[in-house]
């Protein structure tokens, strides 16, 4: 089998190869903050809407001082 025969049956995954992209957005963004992200500011940065269940998040906003 020849290198293009075998590139050609490569498995392609779009959608793993998304998550793969969103995580290493999510890397580099958390790599230039001082602090930890809620879980809130994780979602708004992988672009995933706000509380759909229409109720308020328990999550702080702003994470206790060390």
């Amino acid at each position: 089998m020849t290198p293009e025969e075998e590139r050609s049956g490569d498995l392609l995954d779009v959608a793993l190869a998304d998550e793969i992209e969103l995580v290493s957005d999510l890397v580099v963004a958390a790599s230039s903050s001082p602090r930890h992200f809620t879980p809130d500011e994780v979602d708004e940065l992988l672009g995933i809407p706000g509380d759909v269940s229409g109720t308020p998040s328990d999550v702080p906003q702003t994470p206790p001082a060390e």
